[in-house]
């Protein structure tokens, strides 16, 4: 697709489009961690949503993780992030999808502590149209007024697990809470982050949807949404890069793509 090609070399592991010095890195860097499912690719959204907004500067300051149980029960340590890999092109989506422009640039990631609440932040910037952008629409544009409208305030996170381990005896019996978790991430690379219209777990996906749809349609379950999905999307008026992430992100967790 060659209006990526300034964004983008290749299609590194996993699908993930990406430059040829970040593809080799990261092959050569995934060769050494054990093939199990603890050490698995994942993508966690998360919707605490955005801490401030510089209308004047075309930024926005955002929670992209924090340190508590996400739906896979993971907790991912903020401490733990290594954002090497995604500096070298800090490239920010909309939904992850890739086969349309980027709507920003990742200027900052940044491990937090706000009270009780742990995790971290980035600065993402939307660039203005160029004076010779001949597209009808300035992806950059579309996804920065929907976040000062308050419309858009997720972001999703696509990242590799390097130190994985379970919660000891001790930290259970200390904090019971934690039975329910399944894995505690020490350590993670950062693949990528995105703007998110609707978060990528399957549950979130059901409740998001289910609230959008008049209350007679009584959506109960997956193939329910699947089969109101087509009206809901045309009844969408957000243009049609939305609705191309929508679609997307349907396919991903129906395990279309």
């Amino acid at each position: 697709m060659p209006f990526l090609k300034p964004y983008f070399d290749t299609e590194g592991p996993f699908g993930i489009p990406m430059k040829d010095k970040q593809a080799k890195a990261l092959e050569a860097r995934l060769r050494d961690l054990p093939k199990d499912d603890a050490f698995a690719f994942r993508r966690c959204s998360f919707e605490r949503g955005i801490a401030e907004v510089s209308p004047e500067g075309r930024c926005d300051v955002s929670w992209i993780t924090e340190e508590s149980p996400d739906r896979a029960g993971d907790i991912v340590l903020a401490g733990g992030m290594d954002d090497a890999h995604f500096q070298l092109n800090p490239i920010v989506t909309f939904n992850h999808v890739y086969d349309q422009p980027p709507v920003g640039r990742s200027l900052w990631r940044r491990r937090v502590k706000e009270g009780t609440l742990v995790g971290v932040k980035a600065k993402t910037h939307y660039p203005a149209r160029p004076a010779g952008w001949t597209g009808a629409e300035w992806p950059p544009d579309f996804a920065f007024e929907l976040i000062k409208a308050g419309l858009l305030r997720g972001k999703s996170i696509g990242f590799f697990p390097l130190k994985v381990r379970t919660p000891t005896a001790g930290q259970i019996e200390q904090y019971p809470e934690l039975k329910k978790v399944r894995y505690i991430i020490e350590e993670w690379l950062l693949a990528e982050y995105a703007c998110c219209v609707l978060p990528t777990q399957p549950n979130a996906v059901v409740e998001q949807v289910c609230k959008a749809q008049p209350a007679p349609l009584g959506l109960t379950c997956l193939t329910e949404i699947e089969k109101a999905l087509p009206q809901y999307l045309r009844a969408a008026p957000w243009g049609s890069l939305v609705e191309t992430a929508l679609q997307r992100t349907w396919q991903r967790m129906s395990g279309r793509v």
